[in-house]
């Protein structure tokens, strides 16, 4: 059996409403999952969460570096607004899809292999 890190705040939960001690918990863990298990600061955090009434084995998101907007939806997007007008702009292009303007240009150099030639996009010639 896979222990997911799912898993194993469940079973600390599940542990912490038996009223067990941190390291009795950090002990069982590191017996029945080996090199995989959590850190006794991991235990120790989330069996104080659970004691102050967290009841979600669930972790919340942090704040950070965003999530990348790249994927193949935004490259096609700005692929097909491309076809349908060769003198579009980075501007233009970044209002459209709601991208920074860097990302548009990034998507159009990199992920497209364009570049501007007389106010126009072009494909490479290869």
């Amino acid at each position: 059996m896979e222990f997911t890190k799912e898993n194993m705040r469940f079973d600390i939960f599940m542990r912490c409403k038996l009223d067990e001690s941190t390291k009795l918990i950090y002990e069982a863990s590191q017996a029945v999952c080996g090199d995989c298990a959590f850190s006794y600061q991991t235990v120790y955090h989330w069996v104080k969460e659970f004691n102050e009434g967290k009841e979600s084995i669930s972790v919340c998101p942090r704040p950070g570096r965003p999530k990348p907007c790249v994927n193949e939806q935004t490259i096609a997007s700005i692929k097909k607004d491309i076809d349908d007008d060769l003198h579009i702009s980075v501007r233009e292009l970044s209002d459209t899809n709601g991208l920074s303007y860097s990302t548009v240009h990034n998507i159009i150099t990199e992920h497209l292999c364009m570049k501007k030639v007389c106010v126009r996009w072009v494909y490479p010639i290869c």
